[in-house]
């Protein structure tokens, strides 16, 4: 497989991936800034892939104890990689596993669980050609459920889940977040002010009674397509996602 080393964090975080295929997009960078971990917790990253989440989360917040899970085992190795090259191997690891069949002992005892769930349905004709992007970007009826289920059973009970979706299925996910989370923090992302959201990043409180609490939307680039200031805090400077209540 050919694969580039490219640089997230203005270059603070070093990432071997494919050089086609899935690859770490913007999407991933927002969706480690997003979560409100503090030194010391337990994190969690589902559906890990090559690493960038949470390796972009261990950049930004020091001595957290960071666990990857990924099925496809080639971008288990590239992980593995990754994580040595950025000298993060003390405190965070990954390891092969499908996410709706892992082992009990994780149950109730990660502080945060953060995903970036595939977001394109396999029935439809926009799945990528390509078998392992497929994997990595295509959700079969159902599965969001487990993702959902699977992030509900690590968490302990003052937990929080991170995640980043498709704007369009936001009532989806607030349904299967209904009788599990208490506060669920919503924040949509749209590429430029004249333009609606097409992700949202989702933070859901695992504590308390279900409640929806919508933020104010990010945009993501200036008119001549320059990402805005806010943008470019949290992509070059290691500044966190602001989720400010509307």
């Amino acid at each position: 497989m050919q694969t580039t080393i490219d640089g997230l964090l203005n270059r603070r975080v070093m990432l071997e991936q494919p050089a086609n295929g899935y690859r770490v997009a913007v999407d991933t960078v927002l969706l480690a800034a997003s979560v409100p971990a503090e030194p010391g917790q337990k994190i969690i990253d589902l559906g890990c892939g090559v690493g960038g989440a949470m390796l972009c989360v261990a950049c930004r917040v020091p001595n957290v104890i960071l666990t990857g899970v990924e099925i496809q085992d080639d971008f288990v190795g590239m992980c593995k990689h990754n994580i040595a090259r950025n000298a993060f191997a003390k405190h965070v690891n990954v390891f092969g596993a499908d996410i709706t069949d892992l082992p009990e002992r994780l149950n109730d005892i990660f502080d945060h669980v953060i995903m970036n769930p595939p977001y394109h349905d396999e029935i439809r004709h926009d799945v990528s050609v390509d078998e392992q992007k497929r994997k990595a970007n295509a959700i079969r009826e159902g599965e969001l459920d487990l993702w959902i289920e699977a992030a509900n059973n690590l968490l302990q009970s003052s937990g929080v889940m991170t995640l980043i979706y498709r704007a369009d299925r936001l009532n989806q996910i607030l349904d299967l977040l209904h009788d599990k989370f208490g506060l669920v923090e919503v924040l949509s992302l749209r590429s430029k002010i004249s333009l609606p959201p097409k992700r949202i990043i989702v933070r859901a409180h695992k504590a308390g009674d279900f409640h929806a609490q919508f933020c104010q939307t990010l945009t993501l680039h200036e008119a001549n397509g320059s990402y805005t200031e806010a943008v470019e805090g949290v992509l070059r400077h290691m500044k966190p996602m602001e989720f400010v209540h509307a």
